[in-house]
């Protein structure tokens, strides 16, 4: 029998793949490739673009959960292995190819099916854009009950998939777990799983919520939503140390008379950075609340009075609604000013966010690269913490200086009980230094729906990166760096 090239194969996975989906839809264009396999992190330009077994050979856009099922089960009878995405901006290399293969692209599958403005619900597929989700929900005087700060750029399932714990709406209304009632979950093999609160088969909303696509490609989703609310107001307040905007902060986030819609802080680098204008002291604490006239009013009276117990410093009101109007670009605002912007986020108590700060603060005070702070309530008693480091491409020893900071505070936050916010591929090896506990329980999973490791391989349950090379690299980095 003569054995089949591999262009042969390619060919036959090709046009299979137009027969389900379309032409128009499938590409093996290597611009088009490259475009695709990546996100907002630098890793795969730096790891991946010059290795060959890691290039996807297809892009695929399927248009609805039929035609993905089917792509999936296709992928599976040809032994290609498949990286789902949407719209990339998880950062961390959550969607970039780690074997090669297909990557299915669902941003095409972004319809709504359902508004249900009796039961507050809505179905919609998962690739939709938040952004069209909201204008949508709008229309009808409604809207979802949370949703990323990455709104104008970002898909439904990425915030499924990344867990949803820390964002807009987050706080009054819990996070995306609390939101979801059913799932409809595209298995590696193409079997379609509908999978509510109550379900009890093999899958839990709970494994897909923050899985990074491992157990398969979420196709639609259910969840609940509120109305549109008749007031918005905004409060902000500086201060000359941590603990001063922690307490505040604090005192915010814990208010069971009214909970935030949206609650930061931020020290003055990140804000001269992000913004035009630079607060006058050194921390800003700021909220927002979405309501009635009533409880939004009595939460900034509540506010005003905690901040003069913390010697706080009213924000004019102009710049505060320039904030808002600002959200969804603040954080990529710091990206354009430096050719190589490096940044890890952390997931940490409340009740040990001046501690982090305190080690975040000695380090950066020893090592001078530019830096910023910038922190987002999250679910849990939790917060999303987000160091920056602004390096240039051309000096590697700073770039890797920083990344040895940030890889000394991510062990230091596992050993105080936190951990890292965002997985993806870069740090899944964090995982597997310290929370060995969850790999076993997500291989046991992956290996009951994707027992060939297919989908979305190398997050959570494997790593690429050794970690005895991870560690030799970061020391070698630091003492180069200080040196210098």
């Amino acid at each position: 029998m003569r054995k089949e090239h591999s262009s042969e194969k390619s060919d036959k996975i090709t046009a299979a793949l137009i027969e389900v989906v379309s032409p128009a839809h499938v590409t093996t264009d290597s611009y088009e490739i490259e475009a695709t396999t990546g996100d907002l992190s630098i890793l795969p330009k730096y790891h991946y673009k010059f290795k060959e077994e890691h290039i996807a050979t297809h892009v695929v856009r399927p248009k609805d959960t039929e035609q993905l099922a089917k792509v999936m089960e296709l992928c599976k009878t040809y032994f290609q292995n498949v990286t789902i995405r949407a719209a990339g901006t998880s950062c961390y290399s959550a969607s970039t190819p780690t074997k090669g293969g297909v990557v299915i692209d669902v941003r095409r599958m972004n319809q709504i099916h359902e508004i249900d403005e009796e039961k507050m619900i809505v179905k919609c597929d998962a690739g939709i854009s938040w952004i069209k989700l909201i204008e949508a929900l709008r229309a009808k005087g409604l809207a979802p009950k949370c949703y990323p700060t990455s709104y104008k750029s970002s898909c439904l399932s990425g915030f499924v998939a990344t867990s949803g714990k820390a964002g807009i709406g987050v706080v009054k209304y819990g996070s995306m777990i609390d939101t979801l009632i059913a799932v409809k979950l595209v298995k590696p093999d193409g079997t379609v799983l509908r999978i509510t609160k109550t379900s009890s088969g093999e899958l839990t909303i709970e494994n897909v919520v923050g899985s990074f696509g491992i157990l398969g490609a979420v196709a639609e989703v259910e969840m609940s939503i509120t109305t549109l609310k008749t007031s918005m107001e905004f409060a902000g307040y500086g201060f000359n140390t941590m603990e001063e905007a922690t307490a505040l902060y604090r005192a915010i986030k814990d208010n069971s008379v009214e909970k935030p819609f949206f609650l930061s802080l931020s020290d003055k680098k990140f804000e001269g950075l992000s913004h035009v204008t630079i607060p006058t002291r050194n921390f800003f604490v700021y909220a927002v609340f979405y309501d009635n006239p009533e409880k939004t009013g009595k939460a900034i009276s509540y506010i005003a009075e905690k901040a003069k117990e913390s010697n706080g410093l009213a924000i004019d009101q102009w710049y505060l609604e320039e904030k808002w109007r600002d959200i969804a670009e603040t954080e990529l605002n710091l990206g354009r000013l430096c050719n190589n912007p490096i940044f890890q986020e952390y997931w940490v108590s409340d009740e040990r966010i001046t501690q982090f700060y305190k080690r975040y603060a000695t380090m950066v005070k020893t090592d001078k690269y530019r830096n910023a702070f910038y922190m987002i309530a999250g679910a849990e008693g939790k917060s999303r913490i987000k160091l920056f480091g602004l390096s240039d491409i051309e000096n590697s020893l700073e770039f890797f200086g920083i990344k040895a900071n940030f890889n000394l505070m991510a062990q230091k936050s596992y050993k105080s009980g936190d951990e890292i916010y965002t997985i993806g591929v870069v740090n899944t090896f964090y995982q597997h230094l310290f929370n060995m506990a969850r790999v076993k329980y997500m291989q046991k999973l992956k290996d009951s729906v994707d027992p060939d490791d297919r989908v979305n391989s190398y997050r959570i349950i494997k790593t690429k990166m050794r970690l005895w090379r991870v560690k030799l690299l970061f020391l070698v980095a630091k003492m180069l760096y200080r040196w210098t």
